[in-house]
């Protein structure tokens, strides 16, 4: 059966792995695992459609061993596969130095097969098993590094942070059973009730929105492909795909469009502000699954997922980008040490650019047409929804194009010059920049909605219906602006101010306005909150326990012999007892 074949293939690659790695030799490992997610992506474009059973499980409660594969379960099947593969590829140069090869690569390979069997499934109670899947593997991969304790410190906040979202999903299954009695896809289409509320909790949690984001940005410990394979179009994304799977328990619900916005604008705010590379990437990558979430709650399940399909491939550009420069520089992942790159790493600097043109929403490129999308359909719903969007968008475009500026313009700020990556990690970086490019002109995705329909996204889509009202025509004008600053400027790779344009001058006093009065306000939620609440509840409740053990802790002395003189009465007491009996 092929799609048996699609999901064991990666598996036998981490078993093997696992148990023979240490035996074999890097080019055997290398050549091993690239080979089974390459095969598992070729075998998800013959496949055809339907649904595939293969054993029985819990009959009784519609979760067999069963794989429905329809056009969303298609695309997240060769989405994870085909970026799988290039992040791969791409780890067989950027680790050739570090120890654990095999085990690296098992791990890899693993995370791969669990998403695959999240995405496959047929039924709610086979996904969990790769919801919790990938939940394992990512903590393996982010504490690769073990040895360092921040990498285990992110290793278990990302481990435990998720396990507060699976026990969302475990009440919404049990919910969902005592409703409907049956977990699988097609006996839930038609379900409205409160179990939507704890599958939005378990959503939360894998996508990393408020308020459980806080473990996405510290998995930046792990190796940067790593970084690139979570962030990109795997574990994150799971979030945004069992919504849309379960889209008619969510109709309605306007909370996940204000999850969405508020996590969207937080984390942009925080990125502008943030030095570290990948941690800019990060934050990004949360800011942009709340505008999934955004596109979710305002029933644009269309424009969602054609942007969890972009976002795929320039975010994963992006970190691969970065990975690169960390690697020319010796590991270095200051920005304010980077700069000058452009001269010494150049494909690195224009399949990154390539990125950032994405994700700025840049006509021609792949991020405008999915944020586009989003941009209207937001402003369908309400001002306040779409002028918020913008001001992600915003956002998103100054803060990369300042990532852009402080990494490759202006003179190099660290002792290291920089050198060129091998072309193992040039050519996914040189595939993924042409996906980037692409992946927006022509798309159709059909969403699994109770009678299958086809939502056409296309350019055609795009132009004719959205491209040109004025939200994204200022959006996009912001974008072109951040290019002209980015390419032609040097003024603030150098540290100077002249750079910034009116654009960025506003977005910048905007962020620091906004974010003083935001932290402000927190700040005396927060105090009160601490004082009264939570330090209220501590002492009451152990006011209570010490009044409670008053009288026995009068009788622990700490003297031998009053505990002596208490088991003798004791004793007496008993025989007394036993003789009246």
């Amino acid at each position: 059966m092929v799609a048996l074949a699609i999901l064991l293939s990666p598996l036998f690659g981490a078993a093997a792995m696992l148990a023979l790695g240490r035996r074999l030799p890097r080019a055997a490992v290398s050549a091993l695992c690239c080979a089974t997610v390459a095969l598992s992506f070729a075998l998800s474009w013959t496949v055809e459609p339907g649904r595939y059973f293969v054993g029985s499980w819990l009959p009784a409660m519609g979760a067999d061993w069963a794989f429905l594969l329809d056009d969303l379960s298609l695309t997240m099947t060769r989405l994870a596969t085909g970026i799988g593969l290039a992040i791969h590829v791409y780890s067989v140069g950027y680790m050739a130095r570090e120890n654990g090869y095999a085990r690296y690569f098992g791990y890899l390979n693993l995370f791969v097969f669990f998403m695959l069997l999240l995405v496959m499934a047929d039924n709610y109670a086979l996904a969990f098993a790769g919801w919790e899947g990938v939940g394992l593997a990512s903590y393996l991969l982010i504490g690769f590094f073990h040895e360092r304790k921040t990498a285990g410190d992110a290793a278990n906040k990302a481990f435990l942070t998720n396990r507060v979202g699976d026990l969302g999903y475990l009440l919404f299954m049990f919910a969902l059973l005592a409703s409907v009695g049956s977990l699988r896809y097609a006996d839930t289409t038609d379900y409205r009730g409160p179990a939507a509320f704890f599958l939005l909790l378990a959503a939360t949690g894998k996508s990393a929105q408020l308020p459980l984001y806080t473990w996405l940005p510290d998995a930046m410990e792990g190796p940067t492909p790593v970084s690139a394979l979570i962030h990109a179009a795997t574990m994150v994304t799971a979030g945004v795909y069992i919504v849309v799977r379960s889209q008619g328990m969510f109709a309605g619900l306007d909370i996940v469009a204000w999850i969405g916005l508020a996590t969207a604008l937080l984390a942009a705010l925080i990125a502008a502000a943030q030095n570290d590379i990948k941690r800019v990437l990060a934050f990004s990558t949360v800011s942009q699954l709340g505008l999934m979430f955004l596109a979710l709650g305002v029933g644009a399940y269309d424009a969602a997922l054609l942007h969890l399909l972009t976002h795929a491939f320039f975010k994963a550009l992006l970190f691969l980008g970065a990975g690169s420069a960390i690697h020319g520089l010796g590991g270095e992942q200051d920005l304010r040490r980077m700069g000058g790159l452009k001269q010494s790493m150049p494909i690195t600097f224009w399949t990154t650019l390539i990125g950032v043109l994405a994700i700025a929403g840049v006509p021609g490129f792949s991020g405008f047409f999915s944020k586009d999308a989003i941009l209207a359909a937001a402003f369908e719903r309400s001002a306040w929804f779409g002028a918020a969007a913008l001001s992600v968008s915003l956002l998103t475009a100054f803060y990369m194009w300042r990532l852009l500026r402080l990494a490759f313009f202006g003179e190099p700020r660290s002792a290291h010059r920089g050198h060129e990556s091998p072309w193992t990690m040039l050519a996914p970086m040189g595939v993924l920049a042409a996906g980037s490019v692409a992946a927006g002109w022509g798309t159709h995705v059909e969403l699994p909605v109770a009678a299958a329909s086809v939502a056409a996204l296309s350019m055609g889509f795009a132009l004719a219906h959205r491209g040109f009202e004025f939200p994204t025509a200022f959006a996009n004008l912001h974008a072109l602006d951040g290019v002209y600053h980015a390419v032609f400027v040097k003024g603030l790779a150098q540290g100077g101010g002249r750079a910034l344009s009116l654009f960025d001058r506003g977005a910048i006093n905007g962020a620091v306005d906004g974010t003083g009065f935001v932290a402000r306000v927190v700040s005396r939620i927060s105090i009160f909150w601490d004082r009264w609440v939570v330090d209220g509840a501590v002492q009451l409740t152990g006011n209570a326990v010490r009044l409670a053990s008053y009288p026995v802790r009068l009788l622990q002395t700490g003297a031998l012999q009053s505990y002596g003189a208490m088991v003798l009465v004791g004793v007496i007491a008993f025989l007394g007892w036993a003789a009246t009996r």
